[in-house]
């Protein structure tokens, strides 16, 4: 994926955690993804599967188009 893409999908997340006042660990909780692997997506170290990007949205009980619109 592209860093830029990475980058704007990672501060997405992050703004999202925020929002809804939940930690790393509930969301990789929530999410069924590594709590490292979550931070390494949030800092945008790590390409990210679609798969992961559907169960993240599921954690904020979004849609996919509400949750990739940054």
């Amino acid at each position: 994926m592209d860093k830029l893409l990475l980058e704007k999908l990672a501060k997405r997340i992050k703004e999202l955690r925020k929002q809804y006042n939940i930690t790393q660990d509930e969301l990789a909780y929530r999410a069924n993804i590594g709590r490292s692997t979550l931070g390494n997506i949030e800092t945008a170290q790590n390409d990210i599967t679609f798969s992961k990007i559907s169960r993240l949205a599921k954690a904020f009980n979004l849609s996919l188009s509400e949750f990739l619109n940054f």
